[in-house]
């Protein structure tokens, strides 16, 4: 009785990682899409606000180790985008396979897409609400990327 008792935990645990692991988010970490601008920046200090084009952007640089730009993006002062470009130090330290493997750990297999440029590597994760992609090129850890949008 044991057995299946532990049998049928193991079995409910692997179902939920499974299901967890095809999880989108619907925006950027705890950050759903349609965020007031105000709200972002209260959640995330420290940052610079501009204007491109007619939209906002909020620039925080260095924000943690692995982090040399977050960049998040505003329509109508609703968050729309986040952009991330990897510090290369730790791009180096940790390596873009283990990195990838940790967000296909967190999002699914994802697909491979074929870039324009044959040097560029991208995996795409996408659902109704929202796209992730993460992009780099091999022996250019200055050139990890990763960005997450609203369809």
């Amino acid at each position: 009785m044991k057995r299946l008792t532990a049998l049928i935990s193991t079995i409910l645990c692997l179902i939920a990682l499974a299901a967890y692991a095809d999880r989108i988010p619907d925006g950027y970490r705890e950050t759903p899409w349609g965020t007031d601008l105000r709200k972002v920046m209260a959640d995330y200090p420290d940052g610079n606000l501009g204007r491109l084009h007619n939209d906002y952007v909020y620039r925080q640089f260095n924000p943690n180790q692995e982090t040399f730009i977050r960049t998040f993006r505003f329509k109508d002062d609703k968050l729309v985008s986040v952009s991330i470009k990897f510090n290369p130090d730790y791009v180096k330290r940790r390596g873009t396979t283990r990195i990838l493997a940790t967000y296909r750990k967190m999002f699914g297999d994802g697909a491979y897409e074929r870039a324009p440029s044959p040097h560029v590597v991208t995996y795409t994760w996408e659902d109704t609400e929202t796209r992730i992609s993460f992009g780099y090129t091999p022996k250019r850890p200055d050139m990890t990327i990763m960005i997450f949008q609203q369809k």
